[in-house]
């Protein structure tokens, strides 16, 4: 199996874990509204999704009637600020509407506010925060079947990534599963390396984090962010 295999296997996995999250949030028709609703009944939904090497990660918005309601249209008058800077609503059959912003991954870091105004009248903020996970220190070109300590950074003090390992044999059940990431510690233990063989192997670690939203003025809703590390190297009996 070449390169270009070993790169679609690990695709499929990304695109399995992440694609039932994406698919629920941006399914069903965007519903018209031309008055929006208290904020108490606003459901609040927020992606950030970026990748180590790529040169913006993308944030999606959407507001909806409920959290199993659909996309609203916000009616004229209606304005959506990420950081002050106005959005522009956008919208398609497949996702309804929305609003979405491309950044560079290094200038986001740190704390972000969202705002919802109608004709000036302020319904909606929301505050979160984006740290990009990174290594410590690079990853070595050839690993030995032994213990594999990675440093990383932008995690809170106990967090948890996804390693998915693969290797150039279409048969073999590599490497996926969640691991606990303690002050910034990772681990992935000689006997885990016996899922592969020998050879070229491509790994992922992936961070995904989703939380609910509340906000005072009793809106709900939840943020999702997910950013993804990408190495190789080469394991060696």
């Amino acid at each position: 199996m070449n390169r270009e295999d070993l790169t679609y296997r690990l695709w499929v996995i990304v695109i399995i874990l992440t694609g039932g999250l994406l698919f629920n949030s941006c399914s069903g028709k965007d519903k018209k509204t031309a008055v929006i609703p208290e904020a108490g009944a606003l459901y609040f939904d927020c992606q950030v999704n970026a990748e180590e090497g790529d040169d913006k990660l993308t944030v999606l918005l959407r507001f909806r009637n409920g959290e199993e309601g659909m996309p609203l249209t916000l009616p004229a008058g209606a304005d959506v600020y990420l950081d002050g800077e106005k959005l522009m609503p956008d919208s398609s059959r497949l996702t309804g509407s929305f609003y979405e912003l491309h950044k560079p991954i290094e200038e986001f870091e740190g704390s972000h506010k969202i705002l919802l105004q109608d004709k000036g009248r302020k319904m909606y903020e929301q505050g979160f925060e984006f740290y990009p996970m990174g290594l410590v220190a690079g990853l070595p070109d050839t690993v030995e079947r032994e213990d594999l300590e990675l440093g990383l950074t932008g995690l809170h003090e106990e967090d948890y990534v996804r390693v998915i390992a693969t290797d150039t044999l279409f048969s073999s059940e590599g490497i996926n599963r969640l691991d606990t990431v303690r002050e910034g510690r990772l681990v992935i233990r000689a006997g885990d390396f016996s899922t592969l063989v020998s050879g070229p192997v491509q790994l992922l670690l992936l961070r995904e984090f989703e939380t609910p939203l509340k906000t005072g003025s009793g809106a709900a809703g939840k943020l999702s962010i997910s950013y993804l590390l990408r190495r190789e190297f080469f394991l060696r009996d």
